[in-house]
């Protein structure tokens, strides 16, 4: 039982826990998981790939690209499954093996099991806030894949040739989610810096003409592979597109970091850690390793947009637990029995972390098995899962049903932008003026309806004349919502803490 029951699996178990108590709601606050649902769905059931907008009203019929188009396809299978609560599991269990798996490197690199614990909790507080069911998620996983590949690469516990399994795993994640541009501008930094100790006689994994040559290939042969999808050249336009729009405002994850938040104080320390780690290794005679210098690089991006946080913080941790062992730290840790050398490591008989997963696989399959019986039980079973009443308009759906039921299919609804997701699933016969997909709607729209939500509501009418929509779900306590309030044309249908509905009247 000790061959299998190792401290990576209570790690693994504690944060499977953890997530599955406190994201029952939380899981499910992105607005765009729902609409991955729908896609997916319409994908799986033989409807083909969506090329033009099925879903609104003001962009109905435009060229579209679904460019995550197979993770939504797995996540409508799960939803097809087990309903929400299998896709809570799914993603806390695929979190907690990514975060157990950074726990295993900083464990084989002496560090001990507390200050493990503490780092990793930093970790996990500066990512918390995109722990949400949506592909996502993936590119968590495959960005520290991708580092750690770089980083053994740059020690020598791996030969350059071998990053050429970068290329059909960076094609399979294109199709999954365009985080694979982090993947591609990390590796081409790393590798062009290796490329550059080369080309001034200093030590890197670049070692020879030749080995230059395979790195530059590798390189062009990454960018290629996001070409490799069913939408060619649509696909990394779409991604080019939404970066290019100026979202700070309305996205809230394109916003830079804000000064006052948990978020913030978690960069910070682990910035902090890592720049004292680094320090330590400059050392007369030493070989620079260029992949150190990574993390300072995504530190910025990361204050750039708290998007790019929770990659930031994969990648310290990596490269904190790489570092160390070549840090004066180390030896100041060791002196406090908060490190001990790797061979120490070795002699002490470390597994690596993949003895842990027999029970955790064992563990899964029996939850699965629940989910997949329909059983209600708390945290593992059906009816877990739950959508927060004070995010969604949960309590407005029997007046949602009842309009839709009323009117023709495609009948307009204006709606805020948060709740365009949350309509198309629960409301699929009304079609909505606008949701996240900010590719599809571009920049000058976002901005109009930016402008309009914070300053200028009454451009709710022009639009209601433009369209002829009669009915309107707007979040509570918005200006819009006080502007509706207070119009004799609209009628209020309900309301809630998430929400209002309204209904324009028709009679003179």
């Amino acid at each position: 039982m000790q061959r299998f029951w190792r401290v990576e699996t209570a790690f693994f178990l504690v944060i499977w826990i953890v997530l599955l108590v406190g994201g029952r709601s939380s899981l499910l606050r992105d607005p765009g998981t729902f609409c991955h649902i729908v896609v997916g769905q319409k994908i799986i059931d033989g409807e083909g790939l969506p090329l033009s907008d099925p879903f609104s009203f003001t962009r109905g019929g435009t060229p579209w690209t679904a460019h995550q188009w197979a993770s939504v396809s797995a996540m409508a299978a799960v939803h097809d499954f087990g309903g929400w609560d299998a896709l809570v599991v799914l993603t806390t269990a695929l979190l907690a093996g990514i975060y157990t798996w950074i726990a295993s490197r900083l464990l084989r690199s002496g560090l001990a099991v507390m200050p493990t614990v503490c780092l990793l909790v930093v970790v996990l507080i500066a990512g918390s806030h995109q722990f949400h069911v949506r592909p996502l998620i993936v590119t968590l996983g495959l960005m520290g894949w991708t580092f750690a590949m770089l980083l053994d690469v740059d020690s020598g516990r791996k030969h350059a040739w071998q990053l050429w399994w970068l290329v059909p795993v960076f094609v399979v994640w294109a199709n999954l989610h365009g985080g694979v541009l982090a993947g591609i501008g990390t590796v081409g930094l790393c590798l062009g810096g290796w490329c550059l100790l080369w080309l001034l006689r200093r030590e890197s994994p670049a070692g020879s003409l030749l080995t230059v040559v395979n790195l530059s290939a590798i390189v062009i042969c990454c960018c290629a592979a996001v070409f490799v999808n069913p939408y060619g050249l649509d696909l990394p336009k779409a991604w080019l597109s939404t970066l290019s729009i100026p979202l700070p405002g309305l996205i809230e994850e394109h916003a830079p970091l804000k000064l006052a938040s948990p978020m913030t104080v978690a960069v910070g320390l682990l910035l902090l850690a890592y720049i004292a780690a680094l320090a330590g290794t400059f050392r007369r005679g030493k070989r620079f390793h260029f992949a150190w210098l990574l993390p300072l690089v995504w530190a910025v991006l990361a204050v750039s947009r708290v998007r790019n946080v929770p990659l930031f913080a994969i990648v310290a941790a990596l490269a904190f637990a790489d570092v160390l062992p070549y840090s004066r730290l180390s030896g100041w840790l060791a002196g406090r029995e908060m490190f001990r050398s790797a061979d120490e490591e070795e002699q002490a008989g470390r597994p690596h972390w993949s003895w842990a997963a027999l029970p955790v696989a064992i563990l899964l399959a029996v939850v699965l098995a629940i989910q997949a019986a329909g059983v209600e039980a708390p945290v593992v079973g059906r009816g877990w899962a739950k959508l927060d009443p004070k995010l969604w308009p949960v309590e407005l759906q029997s007046e949602l049903d009842k309009i839709a039921a009323e009117n023709p299919e495609g009948t307009p609804i204006f709606n805020d932008l948060n709740f365009g997701g949350y309509l198309t699933y629960h409301a699929p016969r009304m079609r909505i003026f606008i949701d996240d997909r900010c590719a599809l709607y571009g920049g000058d729209m976002l901005l109009e309806y930016e402008n309009a939500r914070l300053r200028k509501p009454e451009q709710l009418e022009a639009w209601r004349q433009e369209y002829g929509f009669r009915h309107a779900l707007v979040i509570a306590g918005s200006r819009f919502d006080k502007y509706l309030e207070e119009s004799p044309d609209w009628q209020p249908l309900g309301r809630t803490s998430a929400a209002a509905l309204y209904q324009y009247d028709t009679k003179p």
